[in-house]
């Protein structure tokens, strides 16, 4: 009989030491996804997984959850703030009365600092129980600031500024990664996002690495201090020009093959940030099930890894489901990928580029199709988000 007790999450974390789960959501919509998703499951199903499900956050005694921190977006906030009207509507037209003077950005941002906020209060407990090792709370700058350093430099201050336990995300553009230097030397957590090649997540692991240097020389205190590297590993397999550029060279780039290559680029980063002894930690986003619907390659090929890997609420319900037999994970971090399947995905030069060290340089990286794509999405939710609040001020 499989072992249901434990969570497919416990499992794959016993198997991964240091390996930290994180919640890519609001943290303020936790409780009404967990009740919309048990309540979908049958009586059968619910009995062992909502006890599952209740050890992911545990509202009463904070430090005791499973998740050790939270990421966070635009899309996300809006997501948030659309999920509790209740709350959010009110907060905003307060805001718009005590402040009519101010223009329908400077009030979204405002609701998004304030989201930002709220937040963090509820990881502070794993924050301060940990010692300042868990319990950050990512919160991003723009995106459409993405190559303005000055103006994410800014904004990223004013973020940290809300709580102890913020962690500035920014994005890994050539002046993304200058801010990140700038912030590192000031002692500011941060997580790169947007990052989507080998090029990238070393470009940002020396910018950490150096703007750190930088601060201990000067005596920053780096005692509530973090950095993170998001790679994304979906948002890097589904760009158009990889199936395309596969086509030219006489094959089709298959499910299994495109699963692959976000695979490979995430080993080799993890690898060379370990070895070459960078302060940052590689953290895994944009995960999908595949290949097929009973296996997630991104999951089980990251068994064993001393990582973050953080999850969206859709992507928690289909790993605590489909592995929900499993008994325990194999190690598979330092298996290397095939090597016919790495023949393939190194004949085409979208991958190519993504996995030599070299492939890329840094103001390349604003333009990578990843980027595009991801930037695209992130400012059409900030842009919905301020077109929602004029809307409410124009009433």
């Amino acid at each position: 009989m499989a072992d249901k007790e434990r969570s497919a999450l416990e499992k794959l974390l016993a198997a991964s030491p240091g390996m930290e789960v994180w919640w890519d959501a609001s943290p303020l919509i936790f409780e009404k996804w967990a009740e919309t998703f048990l309540a979908k499951q049958p009586p059968e199903v619910r009995e062992w997984l909502e006890p599952q499900v209740r050890r992911l956050y545990v509202k009463d005694d904070p430090a005791k959850s499973l998740f050790k921190g939270v990421t966070t977006n635009p899309v996300i906030t809006k997501a948030g703030i659309d999920t509790l009207p209740e709350i959010w509507h009110p907060w905003i037209e307060e805001e718009i009365k005590k402040h009519p003077n101010l223009s329908a950005p400077e009030i979204t941002w405002r609701t998004y600092r304030e989201a930002s906020r709220l937040g963090a209060q509820l990881y502070m407990p794993i924050f301060e129980e940990s010692g300042y090792k868990y319990g950050y709370v990512s919160a991003q700058v723009d995106p459409r600031v993405l190559a303005d350093t000055r103006k994410m430099v800014e904004q990223g201050l004013g973020l940290k500024a809300l709580s102890p336990n913020i962690m500035v995300k920014v994005p890994g553009t050539q002046a993304g990664v200058h801010a990140i230097f700038l912030l590192t030397a000031m002692g500011v957590p941060t997580n790169a996002t947007l990052v989507f090649t080998v090029p990238q997540i070393l470009a940002v692991a020396e910018a950490v690495k150096r703007g750190k240097e930088v601060g201990e020389y000067y005596g920053t205190d780096y005692s509530q201090w973090r950095s993170v590297i998001t790679i994304m590993m979906a948002r890097f397999e589904e760009r158009e020009i990889m199936a395309e550029q596969a086509r030219e060279q006489g094959f089709e780039l298959t499910e299994d093959l495109m699963r692959w290559s976000g695979t490979a680029i995430m080993k080799k980063g993890y690898h060379l940030l370990r070895e070459r002894e960078y302060p940052s930690k590689l953290l895994l986003a944009s995960s999908r099930v595949g290949p097929g619907k009973d296996q997630i390659r991104h999951l089980a090929e990251t068994a064993g890894a001393n990582l973050v890997y953080t999850m969206n609420p859709k992507f928690i319900q289909d790993v605590l489901l489909i592995y929900a037999e499993k008994e325990e994970f194999e190690p598979r971090i330092d298996k290397p990928v095939p090597s016919d399947v790495m023949e393939k995905l190194l004949s085409i030069p979208y991958f190519r580029q993504g996995y030599d060290e070299n492939g890329l340089k840094q103001e390349e990286f604003l333009e990578h199709p990843g980027t595009i794509f991801t930037r695209n999405e992130f400012s059409k939710a900030m842009n919905a988000f301020e077109e929602f609040v004029a809307e409410m001020k124009a009433k």
